[in-house]
């Protein structure tokens, strides 16, 4: 894995800019007053796309079988961290392929690539990978693109009648990811309805959304939330029989504690355990050594090898890396994930790999998309510590040619 700046003059990258913004609705380019954009791209081998290809792919053939094996066991959904409510529409909803996925993927110094979460739920990203070869393959000719992202998705859903684009109202971030699926389905001339999850109701006809009929939805809403809507009655008919992608099943791995859960007799084979050995690191539900005082005694003394993480913790939000902070803050971290054990993991700490670029050494996360359990293209970042949140840089990622 190697970097190289585009081949693009002041004024291209200027326009490339408007054009990203405009075009492809990607409203936070600036966060905190700085440009989230290099004119750089990750250069991945054959090898190492050949790799990432089959991690990708295997991780998703074993976690939905996870799913399927916990989302009947309300024992198991406490310990993942999902609330009450939601787990009884889980327990509702029928066996669907249905997923929109993304894992990233951290090389360590050695030459391994590992994977920390998995962003099952609600994965962003959709401005930059569907504009990323229509706008930049002029400026890298010389390199290979994968980009199915578009065409598999909407393969994925129904091609006729009203879809559902349901998100968190609040938040123009997560607007602008459904604005561009909402031009992505209006390009094979297909209507859909901008709303939120409290806008479903259940009518004689089937659902509806603000006013209006629709057949399917695409959720960018936290399944989490889903036990605070007023409109539950509605909910509770649509998980059985209305088609969402995603699904709320896909909680279940979403939640940082799944790197716990698969630990527990019979939830993988053998194969398949020592496999997530490989690809994962140890982790460990805060509630499960809440009594063990030698464990904790070295988790506070040895604060670089962890980092402790809340389940359903969102673009880094309420993740502390011990060797980002002070023995203060850790220690302050350490007390309040024990204060409430049930919504903490602790995961030990793998050294990352830097990359150099010409803005200087970055840390980089090679994002896999999947649709359906199939990998159909990159979302990559890089940051300047090896700790990616909202202000992470996007970088596009293309393959050497053969």
């Amino acid at each position: 894995m190697r970097s190289t700046p585009w081949q693009m003059q002041p004024e291209q990258f200027a326009a490339y800019h408007r054009q990203l913004r405009f075009g492809y609705h990607k409203w936070d380019s600036y966060v905190e007053g700085r440009l989230r954009l290099l004119p750089e791209s990750l250069v991945l081998t054959a090898a190492e796309h050949d790799q990432i290809v089959g991690l990708t792919e295997r991780l998703a053939e074993i976690l939905r079988g996870i799913e399927r094996r916990l989302k009947s066991q309300p024992a198991a959904l406490s310990r993942l961290g999902i609330p009450p409510a939601v787990q009884a529409w889980i327990g509702r909803e029928p066996e669907r392929d249905w997923q929109l996925a993304r894992y990233d993927f951290f090389r360590t110094p050695d030459g391994r690539w590992q994977v920390c979460e998995f962003n099952e739920d609600v994965p962003g990203g959709f401005n930059e990978i569907l504009s990323a070869t229509r706008l930049l393959q002029p400026h890298h000719g010389q390199f290979r693109w994968v980009d199915d992202f578009g065409p598999r998705l909407l393969q994925a859903l129904p091609d006729r009648g009203r879809i559902a684009l349901l998100y968190a109202t609040g938040y123009a971030e997560d607007l602008q990811h459904m604005v561009v699926l909402q031009s992505l389905l209006r390009e094979r001339g297909q209507d859909s309805v901008l709303c939120s999850p409290r806008h479903l109701r259940r009518t004689w006809r089937g659902f509806s959304a603000c006013g209006q009929n629709v057949v399917a939805g695409v959720r960018f809403y936290p399944g989490e939330w889903f036990g605070l809507l007023e409109n539950r009655r509605d909910w509770q008919a649509a998980v059985s029989h209305w088609p969402m992608l995603n699904p709320l099943t896909r909680l279940i791995t979403q939640s940082k504690a799944i790197f716990a859960e698969w630990h527990e007799p019979g939830v993988v084979n053998a194969d398949d355990a020592e496999f997530l050995r490989r690809v994962a690191p140890e982790t460990w539900r805060v509630s499960q050594r809440q009594s063990d005082e030698p464990f904790w005694q070295n988790v506070a003394e040895q604060r670089e090898a962890w980092v402790l993480k809340q389940n359903f913790g969102r673009m880094g939000d309420n993740v502390v890396m011990g060797r980002l902070v002070s023995p203060a803050q850790w220690a302050a971290a350490l007390a309040e994930a024990r204060l409430r054990p049930a919504d903490w993991v602790v995961q030990q700490c793998f050294d990352v790999a830097p990359l150099e670029f010409a803005a200087g050494k970055q840390y980089p996360a090679v994002g896999a998309y999947l649709i359906n359990g199939r990998f159909v293209g990159y979302y990559s970042r890089v940051a300047p510590e090896p700790f990616l949140t909202h202000q992470a840089i996007y970088v596009p990622t293309v393959i050497e040619a053969d």
